[in-house]
């Protein structure tokens, strides 16, 4: 007698953390401040809608981080030294903040 085995494939979805996009949503309506923690340091972003423009002609991540970090907030943040991985984590941090 043959066994019949029945695969099961469960497929994950994300869900989205809906608490940070509500915190994102109210500042970009109100131009409130973001902040961003990452590594013991408290970074300081504006709304998304007051990014500067320059933000949209980045090329990539890094560019657009430095961006709306500011450059003196880039600044303290590469004096930490951080790894690809590192900033993948930070970029992702940035952009659950402000809803992205």
């Amino acid at each position: 007698m043959a066994d019949d085995k029945t695969v099961e494939t469960v497929e994950t979805v994300e869900v989205p953390d809906a608490d940070a996009e509500l915190v994102a949503a109210e500042a970009e309506a109100t131009a409130d401040v973001i902040e961003v923690e990452h590594n013991g340091k408290t970074y300081t972003l504006p709304s998304p809608m007051d990014y500067p423009v320059d933000v949209v002609f980045a090329e990539n991540d890094f560019e657009a981080v430095r961006i709306v970090l500011g450059e003196e907030q880039w600044q303290e943040y590469r004096k930490t030294r951080p790894t690809i991985r590192d900033f993948q984590d930070f970029n992702a941090k940035i952009n659950k903040a402000t809803g992205n």
